[in-house]
C-alpha cells in the first residue's frame, strides 16, 4: 500500500521497481561498515553498521540530510578518510569479490582512479591550480595505463570531447581558474572516467552549480554511464535527482542506513518514518494544501545519540523499545529493507 508521502510532482520514477536479481551480481557489497572518530563519545560510531550493494551498470543513490554520514561512507570506500582521527572499526566492502578494507594503501592507490573513481562536490578545490587541465587528466592515465605522456594527452583530449567541452584543444592547455564552475565539473567527470572505471562515486556533483547547469551535468553523467556500463553511487539530498537517475536507493539517517530498496518501492511505499518524512517535506509544484510538512526536532549530536533507534527522538511511533533496542535492517519485501520495529507501516499510514 502506498503512503501519503508519495511525491505528487515527480510523475515518473526511473527504476524498474524490482530488486537486484542473482543474475545481476553486485559489483560492490558493503556489509556492516562502521567508522569512529577520535574525540567522539565512547561506543558511538559516526557511521554505524552501514550495508548496501551496487549492481554492475546500475545506479545507487545514497540519500540523506547533511551530516548523516554519506560522504564519510564514500571516503571510507575510496580509502580517503583521514586516519587519524577516523578509524574503520568494523565491516567489509567487497568490490568485485575483493575486500577493500583489508588492502594496503598501495593496493588501494592502484584501484583508486582506475577501477574506482570519484567526483567531488566542489571541483575548484579538487583541481590543482598550478597545472593545466590536460596535465591533470593525463597524470592518472599515465599512472594506471602505463602509456606515454603524448598518448595520455590524446586520451585526455578524447575525454574532453566526450564531456562536450567546447574547443577541447584549447581547454587542454587551460588552468582551472580560466574555466567556469560547470566546465570544471565536466573536467572532473572526464578525469574520473578516463580509465573506464567499474564504479564511479559522485558526491553531490551538482550542489555548487546553478539549476540549469545541474541538469546538464546529470544528463551528461547518465549518458556516459550508459555508454560505458559503469556502476555509480550518487550521493545527494535532492529527491528529484533520485527519482530521475536511481535504480536503487539507500536512505541514511544519523550514520545508519534506515531503508534500502528499488527506487519505485522507496517512493511509492516508504517503510521507515524518516523516509516518509523526507517524502512529505518536499514542496509540490501544484496548489498548496496547507503548510509544508516537516520532520520535528533535529538530528541528535553524538553525545546525545539514542542507544536504540537513532530516529527515536523525532519519530511519531517511538516507544521504549525503540529508545533502547536498535532495530536491524530487516527485509520487508523482496529487495526492500527497513530499520524499524514497526515496519511494515501500513497500519500507521498517514501518521508521519
Amino acid at each position: 500500500m502506498a503512503h501519503e508521502a508519495t511525491l505528487p510532482h515527480l510523475r515518473e520514477v526511473k527504476g524498474s521497481g524490482r530488486a537486484i536479481s542473482s543474475e545481476e551480481q553486485a559489483l560492490l557489497t558493503v556489509q556492516g561498515l562502521s567508522v569512529r572518530f577520535d574525540g567522539a563519545p565512547k561506543d558511538v560510531n559516526i557511521v554505524d553498521d552501514v550495508s548496501f550493494s551496487v549492481a554492475r551498470g546500475k545506479t545507487l543513490c545514497l540519500v540523506g540530510e547533511s551530516g548523516c554520514g554519506k560522504s564519510v561512507t564514500s571516503l571510507a570506500l575510496m580509502g580517503l578518510l583521514p586516519t587519524p582521527p577516523a578509524r574503520i572499526v568494523a565491516g567489509r566492502a567487497l568490490f568485485d569479490g575483493q575486500d577493500l578494507l583489508t588492502l594496503s594503501e598501495r593496493e588501494r592507490a592502484d584501484i583508486r582512479g582506475d577501477r574506482m573513481a570519484m567526483i567531488f562536490q566542489e571541483p575548484m578545490t579538487s583541481l590543482n591550480p598550478a597545472f593545466t587541465i590536460g596535465d591533470q587528466i593525463a597524470e592518472g592515465i599515465v599512472r594506471h595505463r602505463g602509456i606515454s605522456k603524448a598518448a595520455a594527452m590524446e586520451r585526455a583530449l578524447d575525454m574532453l570531447e566526450k564531456v562536450r567541452i567546447p574547443a577541447p584543444e584549447k581547454r587542454l592547455r587551460a588552468y582551472p581558474h580560466e574555466m567556469s564552475g560547470g566546465m570544471r565539473q565536466r573536467v572532473m567527470i572526464a578525469m574520473a572516467l578516463a580509465n573506464d572505471p567499474q564504479l564511479l562515486i559522485a558526491d553531490e556533483p551538482t550542489t555548487a552549480l546553478d539549476v540549469t547547469i545541474q541538469a546538464q551535468i546529470l544528463t551528461l553523467i547518465r549518458r556516459l554511464q550508459e555508454e560505458t556500463g559503469t556502476a555509480m553511487i550518487l550521493i545527494t539530498h535532492d529527491l528529484g535527482v533520485v527519482a530521475e537517475v536511481a535504480d536503487e536507493v539507500a536512505v541514511m539517517y544519523a550514520g545508519r542506513v534506515v531503508e534500502t530498496g528499488p527506487v519505485e518501492a522507496i517512493f511509492e511505499d516508504p517503510q521507515h518514518p524518516y523516509t516518509i518524512g523526507l517524502m512529505g517535506s518536499v514542496p509540490s509544484l501544484g496548489r498548496r494544501q496547507g503548510r509544508l510538512a516537516t520532520i520535528r526536532g533535529t538530528v541528535p549530536p553524538a553525545e546525545l545519540m539514542p542507544k536504540g533507534c537513532r530516529f527515536t527522538t523525532r519519530c511519531p511511533f517511538a516507544d521504549s523499545r525503540c529508545a533502547n533496542d536498535p532495530p536491524p535492517l530487516a527485509e520487508i519485501r523482496p529487495g526492500h529493507k527497513a530499520r524499524c520495529w514497526y515496519a511494515p507501516l501500513e497500519e500507521h499510514r498517514g501518521a508521519a
